[in-house]
């Protein structure tokens, strides 16, 4: 008797995990185009005033995309071949290269003026799965030179990042 109400109440527990895993996917951007039918959508997050992160997908294209801060009005750029060093929640490394040239973008926030940099890193479908499995504890994107900007996540953003990986997996 025991057996016959387990097996159907742990079925249900399990269905309401998936669809409330489901219902976790809140894209900043999300378009379908009319005539391909390929899927574009983005999640970004910020992390604080210096760092927004996001996963990005267009069709079967994905990517990485780093946004830093910089006080000053700065005249350098970051340049195309620049590396992303993401430690994943297993400890192991994955290192991302940008695809383009980042260009200061200045703004004024108070009486400030910062830059900002967007850098673009394409990631492979295997190398989303495994953040979708252990997630990103630490993430290091490298400026010019030898300067970087480290953001080190907090258990709660590590398993966001999870989520994040999967919703961009979705078809």
């Amino acid at each position: 008797m025991k057996t016959k109400f387990l097996l159907p109440l742990a079925f249900l527990l399990l269905s309401i995990t998936s669809l409330t895993k489901a219902q976790d996917c809140k894209y900043t951007h999300e378009k379908v185009d009319e005539f391909s039918g390929k899927v574009e959508r983005r999640i970004a997050k910020q992390y604080n005033f210096y760092f927004t992160f996001a996963f990005y997908r267009s069709g079967d294209d994905f990517r990485l995309e780093s946004y830093v801060n910089i006080p000053g009005d700065q005249a350098f750029l970051i340049p195309e071949g620049s590396k992303l060093n993401l430690k994943l929640g297993d400890k192991s490394v994955m290192e991302l290269i940008s695809v383009k040239n980042a260009k200061p973008q200045s703004f004024v926030s108070g009486s400030q003026i910062f830059s900002g940099f967007a850098m673009t890193y394409p990631i492979t479908k295997e190398q989303l799965k495994k953040i979708e499995e252990v997630g990103i504890k630490f993430i290091r994107t490298y400026l010019k030179d030898e300067s970087y900007y480290d953001m080190d996540l907090k258990k709660k953003k590590i398993e966001k990042t999870k989520n994040y990986a999967s919703c961009i997996l979705k078809d």
